[in-house]
């Protein structure tokens, strides 16, 4: 069935008359009648019958001019849909988080996404080390990451990096802690105590490391952790004092834990967004990560210490 051909018949439908058609489609009347006797001899029924001077649609007929209606309803949405991606609009967006950015910047931008008609966006947990974040931008749209050696170390050729902010790690403690009258605590108040540590290669552990040379000791590492809400765990049963990310430690201060923040070491996370240059280049995933740094601006707007 040609395609053409049915939307000519749609068009006979509205306008009645052959010279009508003819005209609106800027061909010939003759062209006109042509093209539907061809259709009618492709779909094998009679679409047309002659009334007095002119023509009209029969039932058939009629019943496919209300199909072709529906064909070009579909046809013209199919055309703006590929219009919007020849703009860089697509539909959804896929974006990967790590556990407590996707706590911190996920429902957030969830609920600013759902503002926009038909984006959907798509996103999964991922920890990786630093190059996994940067390998992650490969196969995702936007990747959030973190750093405690700052945005640059995520620096490549053609990889668009935006900091969305600096999250300073503080001293988790139990509220009766012997620690937790002072307001600020160094390496050596921190150094004699067990500590909830993570995995080697985990970006909090070169903190550990930095307390270890300025205090001048070995830190004791009574469990090594890789999960936030296990270690808020373990420092709330008083198993020793962990380094908490100030902005998603917000609900272990409700819990009964106080942060502290720790003098005389960098004890900061840089949160930067990641994406190809290519594809941060599209309207829509451009749009997404300026979601995201609206949400990052809401965070930092909630900032401060409890406890």
């Amino acid at each position: 069935m040609d395609f053409r051909r049915l939307l000519l018949l749609r068009e006979l439908a509205d306008r009645r008359t052959v010279g009508a058609t003819a005209d609106a489609l800027g061909i010939t009347p003759s062209a006109v009648s042509q093209q539907l006797k061809l259709l009618q001899e492709e779909l094998g029924i009679v679409l047309l019958e002659r009334q007095g001077r002119g023509i009209s649609l029969t039932e058939a007929g009629e019943a496919m001019a209300a199909a072709a209606a529906g064909v070009a309803v579909a046809m013209a949405r199919a055309e703006a849909t590929a219009a919007g991606y020849r703009r860089g609009e697509q539909a959804t967006v896929t974006a990967v988080f790590f556990p407590s950015a996707a706590e911190m910047f996920l429902p957030g931008l969830l609920d600013r996404a759902a503002e926009r008609d038909g984006l959907r966006i798509d996103a999964r947990l991922e920890d990786p080390n630093v190059q996994g974040f940067v390998d992650l931008a490969a196969d995702a749209d936007i990747v959030l990451g973190h750093s405690v050696n700052g945005p640059e170390e995520f620096v490549r050729s053609g990889l668009v990096v935006e900091l969305l902010l600096e999250e300073p790690l503080d001293v988790a403690l139990p509220a009766g802690h012997a620690l937790a009258e002072a307001a600020v605590l160094e390496p050596a108040d921190v150094a004699p105590w067990p500590w909830i540590g993570v995995p080697a290669g985990f970006p909090f552990d070169t903190v550990l490391r930095q307390i270890e040379l300025q205090a001048g000791r070995t830190l004791e590492r009574t469990q090594l952790m890789p999960d936030l809400r296990a270690m808020e765990a373990l420092v709330g049963g008083g198993h020793g004092l962990s380094l908490m990310p100030r902005f998603t430690a917000r609900n272990a201060l409700r819990s009964g834990l106080v942060l502290r923040p720790l003098a005389g070491v960098h004890a900061t996370r840089s949160i930067v967004l990641l994406a190809r240059a290519e594809v941060a280049a599209r309207p829509t995933v451009r749009s997404v990560m300026d979601m995201v740094h609206d949400e990052a601006e809401r965070v930092l707007a909630g900032d401060g210490l409890n406890g």
